[in-house]
Order: C-alpha cells, then sequence, then structure tokens
C-alpha cells in the first residue's frame, strides 16, 4: 500500500507525489476493511461528498487498483474504498483513542487511563500524507517521491466513479447547495453513529 497526495509549488501547480504505509498501519487498514459495507451512489452524493466542503483532514491509500480515502470525521475515522467498475464501500470507525480531539468517551470505550494515545493508526493514515503535502522534511522522513505514470493513472481511475459522481451533483444541486451540504452533514452523523470499535492488531 502506498500513499498518495498533492504538493503544490509557489505557483500553486501540484504533482503527485506517494509513500509507503508502514506494515503496522497497513495493518489496521486491512482490519478495517474487513468491516466494509457498500454505499450507494446516491448516499455518497448525500453524505460522504460534502467532506470536501468542509475543513476536515483527510488522506488517500492506494492498494493496486483500490482507493480509500481516508477522513478525520467523528467517531474518529471514516474509511472509503473506490475501485474501477465496483460499487463504493465505506466503513465509520470509533478512535482507539476515544478522547482525542477533546471528544467525550462513552462507557462502553473503556477506562480513559487505560488509552494508548501513542498507537493511533488513524492518526498516522491520515496526519503522516497530509502532513507531508506542506513539509519537505516530512516528505523526506516518510520517503515521499513523485509518483510515476502507473501509479497516477490507478489513482485517476479509482476516481473516475466519484467524479461522475461530482458532475451529477454539480447539476442537481448547485441551486440550493447550502441545503444540500446540512443534509449530508445530517447523514454522516445518523450513519457514522457510535462507530466501529476496533483496536489496532498486535
Amino acid at each position: 500500500m502506498q500513499y498518495v497526495n498533492f504538493v503544490f509549488d509557489d505557483d500553486d501547480n501540484s504533482t503527485l507525489y506517494t509513500g509507503p504505509v508502514p506494515e503496522s498501519d497497513v495493518a489496521y487498514l486491512q482490519q478495517a476493511a474487513a468491516h466494509l459495507k457498500p454505499l450507494s451512489d446516491e448516499e455518497y452524493m448525500t453524505g460522504p461528498a460534502a467532506v470536501l466542503h468542509t475543513l476536515a483532514k483527510y488522506s488517500y491509500v492506494l492498494d493496486a487498483d483500490d482507493l480509500y480515502w481516508c477522513i478525520e470525521w467523528d467517531p474518529g475515522f471514516v474509511m472509503i474504498r473506490m475501485s474501477p467498475d465496483a460499487e463504493l464501500q465505506w466503513v465509520a470507525l470509533r478512535s482507539p483513542v476515544p478522547n482525542f480531539g477533546g471528544r467525550k468517551p462513552l462507557p462502553e470505550d473503556g477506562n480513559p487511563e487505560e488509552y494508548e494515545c501513542d498507537d493511533n493508526p488513524q492518526y498516522n493514515l491520515i496526519f503522516t500524507p497530509w502532513d507531508a503535502q506542506f513539509d519537505e522534511q516530512d516528505r523526506e522522513w516518510g520517503a515521499f517521491v513523485p509518483a510515476d505514470n502507473e501509479v497516477q493513472t490507478r489513482f485517476e481511475n479509482a476516481l473516475a466513479r466519484v467524479n461522475e459522481l461530482g458532475n451529477v451533483m454539480e447539476s442537481r444541486y448547485a441551486n440550493h447547495s447550502d441545503d444540500w451540504f446540512k443534509l449530508c452533514i445530517q447523514n454522516l452523523e445518523k450513519w457514522c453513529g457510535e462507530g466501529v470499535r476496533l483496536r489496532p492488531a498486535r
């Protein structure tokens, strides 16, 4: 698996970069993938699509022809798998550190004193490539390099479906975007719920 992100130069031109995902975080993402469920086009357009209109941090992980969109979102982490010529799939996970970011833990989350704050693969999967977009030293530490044409093709192929849906949303919701956005946020809150509780594999 490999991270994919965009690095912008001083003239705001972008270059696609890629870097390796550490094995421990690969293992967590594979655990999460076991909980994926179908996400219809309609559900995508009235839910997760709105993330792109927020300040939420997110990343992309490319696994062969599959692309995982990893988003920091209550109750912790939302992951959407995009694949060429295949239905979207997604899962909402509760943070393994339930009080991360000032969130209020639930009784089902256990004792906050037992949370392993330094073992948060959700944080790694999002912020490693996010930070590398803006900092050359982070790119060096994460072994990020410009993506070759083959990686770029797989990335674009995986995104093709949601890009088509973007055109549909533009024509459908352009005249009432505020109402659309509110509906999406309400749906996300309802659909994500408490999230799947998934502890990192040891």
